[in-house]
């Protein structure tokens, strides 16, 4: 007669080459895409591209910064009768955003060689963003109306009482 013991690590053999043939079952049945052996190789090249994509980027947004002469962004109200402002020079928006992108991309990929990246809750990175962007959206309405406010009322101030004066004494 079968001891406790053997009958025990007679069912935990079965459970084993059940879940076995289940898995090899499974196997037959859906096609698997192994996993690449060279995923390091591959992020690396991979952070190399992003890094050129982003070097270029970088040089395309200062052709476009001097070919359209966008100096006048920084320039003195003074220097401004040089520049003249039209709707074209939007065009540098795109890769603005785009190099944002490819920095983000590029450092992303250069942490996952060191690092293997965890994956992450759909539905909490929704709420998470969402919840982010309404925070900002309402902190930066508040601090821009009270900084607005409180600008407006001392230049107001000022202003009224300069013009008030000038005017009350012709």
């Amino acid at each position: 007669m079968a001891t406790k013991k053997q009958l025990n690590k007679k069912i935990e053999l079965l459970e084993r080459q059940s879940v076995k043939q289940e898995v090899a079952k499974h196997k037959s049945n859906y096609i698997h895409i192994p996993k690449p052996k060279g995923l390091t190789i591959g992020k690396f090249f991979l952070t190399i591209f992003l890094a050129f994509l982003s070097t270029m980027n970088f040089l395309l947004i200062k052709l476009i910064w001097n070919h359209f002469n966008l100096g006048y962004v920084f320039a003195k109200d003074s220097e401004m009768i040089n520049y003249v402002i039209e709707g074209i020079h939007l065009i540098v928006l795109y890769p603005l955003v785009s190099q944002f992108i490819l920095i983000s991309l590029t450092v992303l990929s250069f942490v996952s060689l060191f690092k293997k990246l965890k994956s992450y809750d759909e539905e909490g990175l929704i709420c998470g963003l969402i919840g982010g962007l309404i925070f900002g959206l309402i902190v930066g309405l508040i601090s821009g109306l009270i900084v607005g406010l409180i600008v407006g009322l001392i230049s107001g101030l000022i202003f009224g009482l300069i013009f008030g004066l000038i005017r009350g004494f012709d």
